[in-house]
């Protein structure tokens, strides 16, 4: 481990900041070095009982490393099974899930630049620049 990577917040800090952010944070299904977030944003079959709905939503993986912060974010169907699977969405549903996204990730950027000093990009931008 860098100098780098042990002057930001701990794993418990980072757990418990990401926790007040709201319901997005996953910290059972986080490591020391990757937070599980998701987002269960639009109910496939509401007509059903609540123990039978799914959801269209998104999810995301966000990890550190001595460089700071990326994420990877994905798009799919939370089914029965409490299990996210990829899918294809429709154009209108995609549109809602992009717009809750987009909030939510502004949101974190600015948590993590304020806690730990380091920016979060997208893994694409992260690979790039490395």
């Amino acid at each position: 481990m860098t100098s780098e990577l042990l002057l930001t917040p701990s794993r418990g800090r980072l757990f418990k900041v990401f926790t007040d952010l709201g319901p997005y944070f996953r910290k059972l299904q986080s490591t020391e070095n990757s937070f599980f977030f998701d987002c269960l944003d639009i109910c496939v079959n509401d007509a059903k009982e609540p123990e039978e709905r799914e959801f269209y939503g998104w999810w995301l993986i966000v990890s550190r490393d001595e460089n700071g912060f990326d994420y990877e974010r994905y798009d799919g169907i939370y089914n029965l099974d409490g299990d996210w699977v990829v899918t294809k969405i429709s154009h209108e549903n995609q549109q809602t899930l992009d717009a809750s996204f987009d909030l939510f990730i502004e949101r974190l950027k600015a948590l993590i630049e304020v806690e730990t000093g380091f920016c979060l990009v997208p893994l694409e931008t992260a690979l790039t620049e490395a």
